[in-house]
């Protein structure tokens, strides 16, 4: 029984979530991609993605040797 409860009590915590992150979340990226003010952020407010593990010079593959 307590298996079952606590799987329940885990089910509602995730479809809380889920509604949240349509409800809340997405619409709220949505409108920064939109430059609209979300949050206190001033309006036209852009974010630079900054991926830290990736290597800053790649290795050249043939397609980078010819142009294409």
């Amino acid at each position: 029984m307590k298996a079952i409860r606590w799987a329940q009590f885990r089910l509602k915590q995730r479809l809380e979530a889920i509604d949240w992150q349509e409800e809340v979340l997405l619409p709220e990226v949505e409108a920064l991609k939109g430059g609209k003010s979300v949050l206190g952020l001033s309006d036209g407010v852009a974010f630079e993605v900054v991926i830290e593990d990736a290597n800053p010079n790649p290795p050249k593959t043939s397609r980078d040797d010819t142009g294409e």
